[in-house]
């Protein structure tokens, strides 16, 4: 919108806006308009500065891998806040400090080893092996110079020396690990009666004095939601002319310049073992995982039967039972990472190293390859027409858009003026609330303009917001409702229903309470007690960590007691997954591992090393910001 607004600034409109920006230069002096100053700083570290556009480039990469890992599950409002854009500062800030202490130290990295590194990069890889023209068109697409990359690259690779060198010395100890082993591998065994909530027993009615009571003490619980209406123009290249249809000769021609294009897609049957991490794992999880996909992968590239290893090590259920098998794929089916790393595989080399996306890390099998058939002219007719079409669809769309942007900047008070003279109806949609509702609202980027200080405090038209290609909508506030208190009367239910949660509850614990009363009385039997109380007593033999029975809270909660003393073991009420449960904890047996557990063994020679590497590299950040001169202007990062 804006270099809409530069392009456009000629004639009387120019003299106008000059006009208007002589009587700031005239009362704070023309130097203040050109000096820099702090004004495009975000943080001063030592005597290096990060601008600005240093951070918001930064930050704008960073939106894009994360969306990249997380896929479906990314949402927008989640990384568009000043928590998160300060959060991600101090990383720039800890990142350079790193960096700093780094070169302070002579490390490098010569140009030698530098195209070798950008070399073994897959993706400038065809068939395993680097292609210029791919490199080139990557960088391109980023919007970068080859010297531009290979100059970040260069920094990130001397700025990864530090903290690898820190992993690489980390130590683990066979005292260490039997520590971890013992406490991971804990097994416990206790009794159990369960005390599970009833709402059965709880009458339906509930005094109004209580309903009433509830409601005046907690407010916060039954406050509507602040909503909008909002106006709203959208317009769309597939609803603009498509164009006539071109002649036999254009598309002819047309069929030849792409001829490469016109063919069916390779599929390639894969298998794979996925060693699950979570995107925001802590680094030691997500290196420990790294490692333990490197170590499968080196032993199916030796000879292994990989269905083997994947039944026994992939965390993918669902294909670890088939032996890691995905069927056939094609692109566009999976993640890019997985797809790149898929198609790079050859008959000659079909075993991957390990390969990262968003749900972990992944050792890929090539099973088959169905090669890509060719299309003649006749069948690729039909697809050269519709893009024709499209792309003429496309220019109108363009003409259409920045027509309805100049006519919003000359009066952004109304929608009326855009919808007269391009033809377009003026839609409403709503009430919504910042969760966004259906329709356009579903969209994070309206809902954002629609409660965003341009539209709801200066009741302004928003700046065209996009929702996919060639599709845009631009809205204008028609109705605020602030957040209120909601009427008794409509969250009556809601009320009734937990108020009698709530007794269930209490009527569980006391049960449960009463029951390890009964047992501390001497001579007690726990076995006539249940029997008595209509209940049963399970007793769970060297119950693991991770253990379900009898239900997931309970074993944990089991795991936080400590072990009573000999002839003095007492009962306990704990929290289950539903209520409460009366357990008696009678023996815990430290876990070992067995001398032919390998596998297991290194993982958690792994786990111990990885996590001293990351204390050690957290003290290490600490001590340089407590050696450091670090500014921050808050204001830059509005």
């Amino acid at each position: 919108m804006l270099q809409s607004i530069r392009d456009r600034l000629t004639g009387i409109l120019a003299f106008f806006v000059l006009g208007i920006l002589i009587i700031p230069f005239a009362f704070v002096g023309v130097n203040s308009y050109f000096s820099s100053g702090n004004e495009n700083l975000v943080a001063r570290v030592n005597d290096s500065e990060i601008t600005f556009n240093d951070f918001n480039e930064s930050y704008s990469n960073y939106r894009r891998r994360m969306q990249a890992l997380m896929g479906p599950a990314f949402d927008p409002l989640q990384f568009d806040n000043l928590v998160a854009r300060r959060e991600h500062l101090e990383n720039m800030i800890d990142q350079e400090l790193v960096q700093q202490a780094a070169l302070a130290m002579g490390l490098e990295i010569d140009d030698a080893r530098l195209a070798q590194e950008i070399r073994s990069v897959p993706a400038f890889q065809v068939d395993g092996e680097f292609n210029a023209d791919v490199y080139q068109n990557r960088l391109l697409s980023e919007g970068m110079t080859p010297a531009q990359f290979e100059a970040d690259f260069r920094a990130q690779s001397i700025f990864a020396q530090l903290p690898t060198a820190i992993l690489q010395s980390s130590l683990s100890t066979p005292s260490e690990i039997a520590y971890r082993v013992a406490l991971q591998e804990q097994t416990r065994t206790f009794q159990a009666v369960m005390f599970p909530t009833n709402l059965e027993t709880i009458p339906t009615e509930v005094p109004e004095e209580d309903v009433l009571a509830y409601y005046e003490a907690n407010p916060g619980q039954f406050q509507s939601a602040e909503q909008v209406t909002v106006d709203y123009l959208e317009l769309s290249a597939v609803e603009v002319s498509s164009g006539s249809e071109p002649d036999d000769e254009f598309l002819r021609a047309r069929f030849e310049q792409q001829k490469g294009r016109f063919i069916t897609p390779e599929q390639r049957r894969a298998s794979h073992i996925l060693i699950e991490v979570a995107p925001d794992a802590e680094d030691n999880v997500k290196e420990t995982a790294r490692q333990t996909a490197a170590d499968l992968a080196v032993r199916a590239q030796a000879g292994e039967d990989f269905a083997a290893l994947a039944s026994e090590f992939s965390d993918d259920l669902g294909s670890a039972e088939m032996g890691g098998d995905l069927g056939w794929i094609e692109p566009g089916l999976m993640s890019e990472l997985f797809e790149e790393a898929l198609y790079a595989l050859t008959d000659d080399r079909p075993i991957s190293d390990p390969v990262q996306t968003g749900f972990g890390w992944h050792v890929i099998k090539l099973e088959e390859i169905q090669p890509s058939s060719g299309m003649s002219f006749e069948e690729a007719r039909s697809v050269l027409i519709q893009e024709h079409q499209e792309e003429e669809a496309e220019r109108e769309y363009l003409d259409v858009a920045d027509r309805l942007v100049d006519i919003i900047y000359e009066d952004p008070t109304t929608l009326d003026s855009a919808a007269l003279e391009l033809g377009l109806e003026v839609n409403t949609e709503g009430p919504f609330s910042r969760a966004g509702g259906a329709g356009i609202s579903s969209n994070p980027a309206v809902v954002e303009a629609a409660f965003s200080e341009l539209v709801m405090s200066q009741e302004s038209v928003s700046d065209p917001v996009d929702l996919g290609e060639n599709h845009m909508v631009v809205i204008r506030l028609n109705e605020h409702f602030p957040a209120a208190l909601m009427p008794l009367e409509d969250v009556r239910e809601t009320i009734v229903l937990e108020l009698r949660r709530q007794r269930a509850e209490e009527a569980a614990r006391a049960s449960a309470e009463a029951f390890v009363l009964a047992v501390g009385q001497e001579g007690a039997d726990i076995e006539a007690l249940a029997g008595e109380t209509g209940t049963e007593v399970l007793t769970i033999e060297a119950s693991g960590r991770r253990a379900a029975n009898p239900d997931r809270v309970v074993v944990q909660e089991v795991f936080k007691l400590q072990m009573p003393a000999e002839g003095a073991m007492a009962p306990v009420v704990v929290d289950a997954q539903d209520g409460f449960a009366m357990v008696l904890l009678q023996d815990v047996t430290d876990g070992e591992l067995d001398a032919s557990a390998l596998i297991a063994r290194q993982q958690y020679e792994r786990q111990v090393a990885n996590a001293a590497a990351s204390a050690e590299a957290i003290a290490l950040v600490e001590q340089l910001r407590s050696a450091a001169n670090i500014e921050i202007f808050e204001d830059a990062l509005q």
